[in-house]
């Protein structure tokens, strides 16, 4: 009833204040309730082991996640999957709280789960000496929890909790739930029978209606780099893929990798949006104006929103942690202290521009920085696969895109 109340708002606005649909993306929050975890060293620790994330901030991040929803006043509030941390029920019901907040501020929210959010293995209470285990959610458990942010799924049982949504008069989303979680949560994503009849029900009615629609699934449908095919990439997306140029979706919204970057392929373009919970802690801004063009620009939460010094504290976080990493590694070669320094410092350098998606391959600064070159030696290349095949890959360009309006036939 609340969207439907907003959407009517929307609806009864001037014409000439609807001249763009405009949507916030948000991916992989992966949100943990301060009760799991709140000052308790063992907890710490098992960061610092991890990506980068920093989900000892969550209750700051959902903050100006709020205060940033409120301010732009967005169509609609998507996000992309991995919402909980590691699929704890409390988790998801605390997270619920803060999106209401969000959809009380006029803004609809729109979510699907992510393979960190379902039937999880085992997702775990932090304590002083260890863990515990804490009870995880079904599909049923997480569809009633953020019900209000779920449309009537619709497709077969093994579409999942799939849907589409109408954002005004232009646009909608096929919202497509590929995660794999019968029986238990696994990292890959699957497109199934019931996903190919889910969709061309969807396309099938939007080209009668003559709007435009944007896909959004958590695994992405294009391959992005070498590093993150297996187990990111949805099984069965070459048909996918097919089946969405086909119903003439132009841009797919994903996440999952934790990295922003673009990837195209026969006039689809998959963004993978870089993890929220992670520097410099982005969000999409995807535009689609009446004509049908879409423009997309990944930000980062306002500072104004956030504690003061926050930005510098998680990217130090996360240059830390990558840091700490490649120094163990390295340290089993032998090497003089003084390159090692060198070379932990600029892994992480590179790795906070990549992961924030700065890194271009077309700047020549990365490969011609001497302590880069100290990676190029034969006798550490077993530990510089990571960063020279990403230095090979093509790889620019994948903050905005914009795409032109597409010709369409009438409806008949």
């Amino acid at each position: 009833m609340k969207k439907l109340l907003i959407l009517l708002a929307l609806l009864l606005l001037p014409l000439s204040a609807r001249a763009e649909t405009r949507l916030m993306v948000v991916s992989d929050t992966h949100y943990l309730v301060p009760e799991l975890y709140e000052g308790r060293e063992t907890f710490l620790q098992a960061m610092r082991q991890a990506d980068g994330k920093v989900p000892q901030y969550g209750e700051e991040l959902m903050a100006a996640l709020v205060a940033q929803a409120e301010a732009l006043r967005p169509d609609a509030l998507v996000i992309t999957g991995d919402l909980a941390f590691n699929g704890e029920r409390a988790s998801h019901i605390a997270l619920a709280e803060w999106l209401r907040k969000i959809e009380d501020a006029g803004v609809p929210v729109y979510v699907i789960p992510g393979n960190h959010d379902i039937n999880v293995y085992r997702p775990v209470r932090f304590l002083e000496n260890g863990w515990e285990y804490t009870a995880p959610v079904t599909q049923e458990e997480f569809a009633a929890i953020y019900a209000p942010f779920l449309l009537p799924k619709e497709g077969g049982d093994n579409a999942g909790l799939s849907y589409h949504a109408e954002i005004g008069e232009k646009l909608w989303l096929a919202m497509l739930d590929v995660s794999f979680y019968q029986g238990s949560a696994q990292t890959f994503g699957l497109y199934t029978a019931d996903h190919r009849d889910f969709l061309k029900g969807v396309l099938d009615q939007a080209q009668a209606a003559g709007v435009a629609v944007i896909s959004a699934t958590h695994q992405s449908v294009l391959a992005h780099t070498q590093f993150n095919r297996d187990g990111f990439l949805t099984m069965g997306s070459d048909q996918l893929a097919a089946q969405l140029v086909q119903g003439g979706v132009r841009l797919n919204l994903s996440g999952h990798l934790h990295i922003q970057h673009t990837a195209q392929a026969n006039g689809l373009t998959d963004i993978a949006l870089g993890a929220f919970c992670i520097t410099p802690h982005r969000y999409a801004w995807v535009t689609v104006a009446d004509d049908g063009s879409i423009s997309y620009e990944a930000r980062a939460l306002d500072d104004r929103y956030l504690p003061e010094g926050f930005a510098e504290t998680s990217l130090n976080w996360f240059k830390d942690v990558s840091a700490e990493k490649t120094r163990s590694g390295l340290l089993t070669l032998g090497l003089p202290e003084e390159e090692i320094s060198r070379m932990t410092a600029f892994s992480s350098r590179f790795s906070a521009a990549y992961f924030a998606g700065t890194y271009g391959s077309r700047d020549p600064s990365w490969r011609e920085d001497p302590d880069y070159l100290l990676w190029l030696r034969p006798e550490v290349s077993s530990h510089s696969a990571y960063m020279t095949t990403i230095m090979d890959e093509e790889n620019s360009g994948l903050l905005t895109w914009e795409c032109p309006a597409a010709p369409r036939e009438a409806a008949p």
